[in-house]
C-alpha cells in the first residue's frame, strides 16, 4: 500500500521523516534530488524558503546550484523537508506503486535488477520509492543500492586513476582496474538496454491506456443507451399514470353530475320545507322554549367542564403525593440497606473474633470508573459527553474520596491526550488500554476483569467502594464484596443501569444531565 504524506507536525509525519533520515545522508539525498526532483518544484522551494540566497534569476541557475541549498535545508527545516517529501512523492508516484506491488519476500531478488552505476532520473525515483515504502525490509534495500552505487563510483575512480598512471609496479592492480572498467562499460550497456526496455514498456503502457480509453468510451455509450432506455420506460410509465388520472377524473365528473342532480332534488325539497315553515311562523312560543333549552344545555356543559378541571387538579395532587411517597420509600430503602450492611459488618466482626464489635471500621472510599460504559450511555441516551470531574463531585456526598481510578479505552484521535490530562487534573489515576482489532473489522477493549481485580485488591484496605458503571456483569462482584463486609455503591445513568446490578447495590447514584458537558 502506498503511504500518503501525513499531516504536518503529526506523530506519523515525524516517524516518516525519521525513516527517511535513516536511509539518506546529505550526500545521497542530494544525488537523488538532483536526478528526480522536478526543476519547477526546486525553483518553488528556493523561492519560498531561500529568499536572498540566490541573486540571479532562478530559471537561469544551474540545477545543481538549486539542489545544493535544498539538500542542506532538508536536514535543518522541517517545513522544507515536508515540501520536498510532497513534491518527490508526486514526481515518483508511478515508481512507488511499482515498489508497493512487489511482495516483501521477493523484494531483495527483484529490486537487485534495478541497480545501475548512475542514479539517473528513473533510478533516482526508484530509490526514493524504496525509501518511502512502509516495510522496513524494503527501505533497507534503498540503503543497499545507495551504498553499492557509491562503492561502484569509488571503484571506477580508482580504476581510472590506475589506468591513467604509468602502470609500473602495479601488476595485478592494473589488470583488476581493467576488469572494473570493463564491468563498468558492461553496466553502462546494460543500463542502456534497461532504458530501451523501459521505453518499450512505456509504449506498451500508452497502448494499454488507449485501449482502456476505447473500452471506457464503449462502456459509456452502453451506459448512455441504458439510460435512454430507462428514460423511455419512465416516460411510458408517466403516460400510463396520466391515463389513469384522466380515467379517475372522468369518473369524478360523472359522480359530480350525479351529485348535482341529487342536490337539485334536495334544494326543491328544502324550498317546500321553507314554505311550510313560513306557514308556521306564528309558532314563536315553541322557538323561545327551544332557545331556553339550548341555554340550559350550555350551562350544564360549563358545570361539567369545571368538574373535570377539579378532578384533574386532584389527580395532579395525588400524583405529586405519590412521587413524594416514592422518594420517601426510596430513602427508607437506602437507610435499611445501610443498616443491613452495618449489621453484616458487625456479624462478620463477631464471628472473626479478631475485631472489637463495638469499634467502627476505618472509613476509606474508593471510586472505580468504567469510562467506556458511562461514555457510551451518555452518547446514546443524551447525545452528549461525560464531564468526569462533575461525576466525582456528585459522588462526594459530604465525604472525601480517598482514591479514584479511571479505566479508559484508547480510541485514538487528536483530542485523546487532552482528555487524559483533564482526568489527571480531576484526581483520577489512569488505566489505559488500546482496543484489539480483528480481521473482520470488529474491535474489543474489555476492562471487566481488571476492574474486578482492582476492587478485590482494594477490599483488603477499604470500607466502601463506588462502581461507576451500569454493566450487569458486575453484580457478582458486588455480592462478593458485600460478603466481605464492604459497602458497595453504584453510580450510573438510569438508561444504562442493569436491574441485576441495581438490586444488589447498597446505594445507587443516578447520574443526570448535571454531569454532562
Amino acid at each position: 500500500m502506498v503511504q500518503t504524506v501525513p499531516k504536518f507536525k503529526s506523530s506519523e509525519w515525524k516517524s516518516a521523516l525519521e525513516s527517511l533520515k535513516l536511509v539518506f545522508d546529505a550526500h545521497s539525498i542530494g544525488v537523488v534530488l538532483l536526478d528526480a526532483l522536478e526543476r519547477r518544484s526546486a525553483e518553488a522551494i528556493v523561492a519560498k524558503f531561500g529568499k536572498g540566497t540566490i541573486k540571479a534569476r532562478l530559471s537561469s541557475v544551474p540545477r545543481a546550484e538549486l539542489i545544493g541549498p535544498i539538500t542542506g535545508w532538508f536536514f535543518e527545516s522541517e517545513e522544507v523537508a515536508y515540501q520536498v517529501v510532497k513534491d518527490m512523492d508526486r514526481a515518483c508516484q508511478k515508481e512507488r506503486h511499482i515498489v508497493a506491488s512487489i511482495p516483501e519476500a521477493q523484494a531483495p531478488e527483484r529490486v537487485g535488477s534495478y541497480r545501475a552505476i548512475a542514479l539517473k532520473r528513473e533510478r533516482a525515483k526508484f530509490v526514493w520509492a524504496l525509501a518511502r515504502d512502509e516495510r522496513a525490509v524494503v527501505r533497507g534495500l534503498a540503503n543497499n543500492i545507495i551504498r553499492e552505487f557509491f562503492q561502484e563510483v569509488a571503484d571506477q575512480e580508482r580504476a581510472k586513476e590506475t589506468l591513467d598512471g604509468d602502470g609500473h609496479g602495479l601488476g595485478e592492480d592494473v589488470e583488476v582496474a581493467r576488469r572494473i572498467q570493463a564491468q563498468a562499460e558492461q553496466l553502462v550497456e546494460a543500463t542502456s538496454r534497461v532504458s530501451a526496455l523501459e521505453s518499450k514498456l512505456s509504449r506498451f503502457e500508452a497502448e494499454r491506456a488507449r485501449l482502456m480509453a476505447e473500452i471506457g468510451a464503449k462502456q459509456r455509450g452502453q451506459s448512455e443507451a441504458s439510460e435512454a432506455k430507462e428514460d423511455l420506460a419512465q416516460q411510458l410509465r408517466g403516460l400510463k399514470e396520466r391515463l389513469e388520472d384522466l380515467e379517475i377524473k372522468e369518473r369524478e365528473a360523472e359522480d359530480a353530475k350525479a351529485r348535482e342532480i341529487e342536490a337539485r332534488a334536495v334544494a326543491a325539497d328544502l324550498q317546500q320545507k321553507v314554505r311550510r315553515l313560513e306557514k308556521l311562523a306564528g309558532a314563536a312560543d315553541s322557538l323561545t322554549q327551544l332557545q331556553q333549552e339550548l341555554e340550559d344545555g350550555h350551562r350544564r356543559a360549563d358545570e361539567l367542564n369545571r368538574q373535570i378541571q377539579r378532578l384533574e387538579q386532584g389527580h395532579r395532587r395525588e400524583r405529586e403525593e405519590l412521587d413524594r411517597e416514592r422518594q420517601r420509600m426510596r430513602r427508607d430503602l437506602d437507610q435499611t440497606r445501610e443498616e443491613l450492611r452495618r449489621a453484616r459488618e458487625r456479624i462478620i466482626a463477631l464471628e472473626s473474633g479478631d475485631v472489637d464489635a463495638s469499634r467502627a471500621p476505618v472509613s476509606r472510599r474508593v471510586l472505580l470508573v468504567d469510562q467506556a460504559n458511562l461514555a457510551a450511555t451518555a452518547r446514546d441516551a443524551h447525545g452528549r459527553k461525560v464531564d468526569f470531574g462533575r461525576v466525582r463531585d456528585a459522588l462526594l456526598d459530604g465525604r472525601e474520596i480517598d482514591r479514584a481510578v479511571a479505566f479508559v479505552v484508547d480510541n485514538g484521535g487528536a483530542a485523546f491526550d487532552g482528555f487524559l490530562d483533564v482526568l489527571r487534573r480531576n484526581g483520577y489515576e489512569l488505566r489505559v488500554k488500546k482496543p484489539k482489532r480483528f480481521e473482520d473489522g470488529r474491535s474489543k477493549a474489555d476492562w471487566d476483569m481488571d476492574i474486578a481485580i482492582e476492587a478485590v485488591t482494594e477490599s483488603e484496605r477499604s470500607s466502601e467502594i463506588i462502581l461507576a458503571t451500569g454493566d450487569g456483569d458486575f453484580a457478582a462482584l458486588v455480592r462478593f464484596l458485600k460478603r466481605r463486609g464492604l459497602r458497595v455503591d453504584v453510580a450510573a445513568f438510569p438508561a444504562g443501569l442493569a436491574s441485576e446490578l441495581e438490586n444488589v447495590a447498597d446505594r445507587v447514584f443516578r447520574l443526570g444531565e448535571d454531569v454532562l458537558e
